[in-house]
């Protein structure tokens, strides 16, 4: 479980996982929020409980999990100010009915496809929250040739696994990442705290690995691999000094 809700002094308070809590910090603050995919409905409790929003939309696609998060939230104190929905993505809302949009706990390409539905639709909202369990390069490429401008992004460990958070909102002006932009992040890339150091020093070994056993192979069916492989090594190596 992800969230605690603890009785204290006569009122509730809720817990909420570091994964999970990334993402309230990325949002904009005060103004309505769907968050796509709200599993037990733990961060719509947190950002009511917390103030963060005034009312949360939240979404599950199937059966079984909607009614899941129906049971999540019927005995919450907070139930009157999040709105259940069941539906497919951004189907679930009207367009600019809210402020911000958190998708988190897809993967990369699913959240891809998400945006891609209704593109106007999903212009409407201003502040979307990332968090793909996978594939986030996938999202990263997406967003820079719909010209939608990265915010930010954040690196999170919990229980011995890394998660990241990319902010994003709609624009028009398709920009350029480069491979190592795209697979790691350009804010990540930037941010020299130890956390992200570490992080990038995992990512240097894992290209150089990757490269070694593509040279030890002998048999390369396509020489760009390598190439890439070689520009992104140069490229993280330089950053790290």
């Amino acid at each position: 479980m992800f969230l605690r809700l603890i009785f204290r002094k006569g009122c509730f308070i809720v817990v909420l996982s570091q994964r999970l809590l990334v993402l309230t910090e990325m949002i904009i603050k005060g103004e309505a929020t769907a968050d796509i995919g709200a599993d037990h409905g733990e961060l719509a409790k947190f950002l009511i409980e917390k103030q963060l929003a005034p009312r949360v939309i939240a979404s599950e696609l199937g059966d079984g999990p909607y009614l899941r998060l129906r049971e999540g939230l019927k005995d919450s104190p907070f139930r009157e100010q999040v709105e259940v929905r069941q539906g497919n993505g951004l189907t679930v809302l009207k367009p600019g009915e809210v402020v911000n949009v958190v998708i988190a706990g897809l993967g990369g390409e699913a959240m891809v496809k998400i945006l891609s539905q209704d593109r106007q639709k999903a212009a409407s909202f201003k502040r979307y929250v990332f968090q793909p369990m996978s594939r986030p390069g996938s999202l990263r490429r997406e967003l820079s040739i719909i010209g939608w401008p990265i915010l930010g992004e954040r690196l999170v460990e919990e229980n011995g696994r890394l998660f990241v958070a990319i902010s994003s909102s709609p624009g028009n002006k398709p920009y350029h990442l480069s491979a190592l932009e795209i697979d790691i992040g350009p804010f990540i890339l930037r941010n020299d705290n130890a956390p992200y150091t570490l992080y990038l020093k995992s990512c240097l070994y894992k290209y150089k690995q990757a490269y070694s056993g593509l040279l030890k192979a002998g048999t390369i069916p396509d020489v760009s691999i390598l190439d890439e492989y070689r520009s992104k090594i140069k490229e993280l190596e330089a950053i790290l000094k």
